[in-house]
């Protein structure tokens, strides 16, 4: 059967995924999936997404209807503090916000902390009079001609876009909309985010640094969004869009107006795809566990659905205020850097070998031993196979940096290879414990879902530190984010402040507040060229005198009953959080939340058929923790696997873009799509 078209435009469907060492590639064509996976360019990001395309043969122009991008650009820039110089203009006397911050810190006992620096230095902050009240009226009018001069000042010193935060500005916007216009009319070419839009909710820190981020990530996002289209454009793709950190989509337009809505772009689609997965495979609490080749990110998956939050941070004390999908990340992927600190003890990461050069082992310069070179010398990683489609592994370049490293720390070369992958392993182990344990949930109560290239040969040892029993390998692993890009839904979020009282809330104000935020959704969704399919509403509400707020759905239109039935649910929710409730307790209502989708069509995973297990595409010797040593360990080629088929541990499943580890004792069992079901037994191989 023939392609159909669109517009003239082939119905086949792109997921992409560019990462710090790897771009990703999923093409849905006709019913059927391609994977495809290229070395990224950083400073080109939009070359490796045409080399993946070529890759699979969609190279010319309209053979692609619909292309979802995801991508780290904007949290590779943040981390690498690598953006516009920012100046700030804000409300009179609150000049210093940025640099007081909040009293918390990450130990409290610890007398040297020193805060960190905020990504705007003191000498570009302005002041300007104006004051909105806390009722929202106006009690100074706004001087544009203070604004001017300021952002004059800013210019002269450097600043290459302004983020402008007033006091109260969620409440009334009509003086950040004066600045945004003065400053326009005076830079037209000036980048601009004012934050009633980057993050209308209360709290000023909060809401002044992620305008500032927004900000910051303006330049570096437009040259992106830029590339994107210009490859869009000379392909004549259909639609081009971009992965948001809530999980939806956007056009690069929306991308470049609201930079900050992609901080967790990457991450994103692999969130997306595991909910999906977990969903058809009757799993309702998942803990996700992405290893690439820089970092490892994880998160929950609770009752079928991601977690969502509001709240992340840069770094310590340096928030970012957006809806996105709550996962940690910790600098522990395939190329993270196996190094000696000053007190001779070895250490992983957060370094990275990154995609130029990357491991020592990929043969283009690395020089530093590093993760992926450990499994290439223990055997876990098979040289004789091509990584990401042409890479063959070099095991005699891993064999030179590790022992180079061993002979530093006076170690057998295999004993240090086993603590590379030990030290990743619990670096790794611990970022679950924070989204489970620390969060008040029992991690063997869900099963860890692994993917990222590196993340099915880890996994079983992330999962027995943490008693976990079953671990999901879902198909594509290595491109599993470039999934959940192909099958995400365009989804918008926002949000209102309106404090009151839970024992007597104004429902007349609660109405009038959604069909607002109701109106702002239908036009950003007009914007985008389509129309919203499903709307959700929220409340999120605390006890009178607590600092924090719980969300908690709103089902059905907002009247009395369903207002009052958000109450006693917030109850049970933070009992199940915190442990505790009271239950006669004063409640406030804080903030109004609607998220607007736009549903796509899923496509279905390929059914695998029923036959035999197949014979081994080679026998090798691998060590396993503890350092246990399988002479003659199977590898089978995981594209030769049935439905139905079982195999007990030790054993290896290889494919482009992936590689399982099945330790000795593991048993696996593959299910009608191909996905691998793995029981973690008793049996340690330590």
């Amino acid at each position: 059967m023939a392609p159909t078209t669109i517009n003239g435009t082939r119905d086949t469907r792109v997921g992409i995924d560019t990462g710090g060492t790897f771009t990703d590639l999923l093409a849905l064509e006709d019913g059927r999936l391609r994977m495809a996976k290229t070395l990224s360019t950083p400073a080109e990001p939009a070359r490796s997404t045409g080399e993946a395309l070529s890759k699979v043969g969609l190279d010319g122009p309209g053979q692609v209807a619909t292309l979802v991008h995801g991508t780290t650009i904007a949290t590779n820039a943040l981390i690498e503090r690598r953006g516009a110089a920012v100046g700030l203009i804000t409300t009179a006397g609150f000049g210093d916000l940025l640099e007081i911050q909040r009293i918390s810190r990450p130990r409290s006992f610890d007398l040297h902390w020193v805060k960190p620096q905020h990504l705007v230095p003191r000498r570009l902050v302005r002041e300007v009079d104006e004051r909105i009240a806390a009722d929202g009226s106006v009690n100074v009018p706004l001087d544009t001609g203070q604004v001017r001069e300021a952002a004059r000042e800013l210019v002269a010193a450097g600043a290459g876009a302004i983020a402008v935060s007033f006091l109260f500005s969620f409440l009334n916007s009509d003086h950040e909309r004066a600045a945004r216009d003065a400053l326009r009319e005076e830079f037209p070419d000036l980048e601009v985010s004012i934050s009633s839009e980057v993050f209308g909710q209360w709290r000023e820190y909060e809401r002044t640094s992620t305008c500032v981020i927004d900000a910051f990530l303006k330049p570096t996002v437009a040259r992106y969004a830029a590339e994107l289209t210009a490859l869009g454009a000379e392909r004549e793709i259909g639609d081009l869009l971009v992965m948001r950190s809530n999980g939806g989509v956007m056009t690069p337009g929306g991308a470049r107006k609201m930079p900050v809505s992609m901080v967790r772009s990457g991450p994103a689609g692999g969130v997306i795809a595991a909910s999906q997965v977990a969903g058809l495979l009757g799993r309702e609490n998942v803990i996700i566990a992405d290893m690439g080749g820089t970092s490892f990110d994880t998160g929950l998956i609770r009752a079928g659905k991601p977690a969502l939050t509001t709240f992340s941070e840069l770094e310590w004390g340096v928030p970012i205020a957006v809806p996105m999908v709550d996962v940690r990340s910790v600098g522990a992927g395939g190329g993270s850097v196996a190094w000696i600190d000053p007190a001779g003890i070895m250490r992983v990461g957060p370094q990275s070998a990154g995609a130029d050069p990357g491991p020592a082992c990929y043969g283009r310069g690395g020089e530093l031993p590093t993760v992926t070179d450990a499994n290439v010398l223990l055997g876990r990683l098979p040289a004789e196979l091509p990584l990401a489609g042409d890479l063959k592994l070099d095991a005699t370049a891993s064999e030179e940096v590790v022992g180079r490293l061993a002979r530093e720390l006076g170690r057998d070369i295999e004993e240090v290879a086993l603590g590379i992958l030990r030290i990743a392993d619990n670096n790794m182990a611990q970022a679950v414990r924070l989204v489970t344990i620390d969060s008040g949930h029992d991690p063997r109560e869900f099963a860890l879902m692994a993917f990222g290239g590196a993340g099915p040969l880890h996994a079983s040892a992330i999962a027995r530190a943490l008693s976990i029993r079953e671990v999901l390998v879902p198909v594509f692993p290595g491109a599993f984010s470039a999934y959940g890009a192909l099958i995400a839904d365009t989804r918008f979020d926002y949000m209102r402040t309106a404090v009151m009282g839970a024992a007597d809330p104004d429902i007349e104000r609660i109405r009038a507040i959604y069909a607002e935020l109701e109106t702002q959704a239908a036009q950003d969704l007009a914007r985008e060229g389509i129309a919203a399919t499903a709307l959700t509403r929220s409340i999120e509400l605390r006890y009178s005198g607590q600092n924090w707020e719980l969300e908690v759905a709103l089902e059905g239109e907002p009247g009395e009953q369903e207002i009052n039935a958000v109450a006693r649910r917030f109850h049970a929710a933070h009992d199940e959080q915190f442990g505790w409730s009271l239950p006669d307790g004063e409640l406030e209502f804080v903030n109004f939340k609607l998220a607007a989708f736009a549903a796509r069509d899923t496509p279905a995973l390929p059914e695998l058929e029923e036959g035999p297990m197949p014979e081994p595409i080679d026998m090798r010797r691998v060590t396993f923790d503890g350092g246990r040593t399988e002479p003659h360990t199977p590898v089978y080629w995981r594209a030769e696997l049935h439905q139905g088929n079982r195999l007990r541990g030790p054993a290896l499943i290889a494919e482009a873009d992936s590689t399982v580890l099945l330790g000795p004792g593991e048993e696996l069992e593959v299910d009608r799509s191909g996905n691998l079901l793995i029981a973690i037994g008793e049996e340690d191989p330590r």
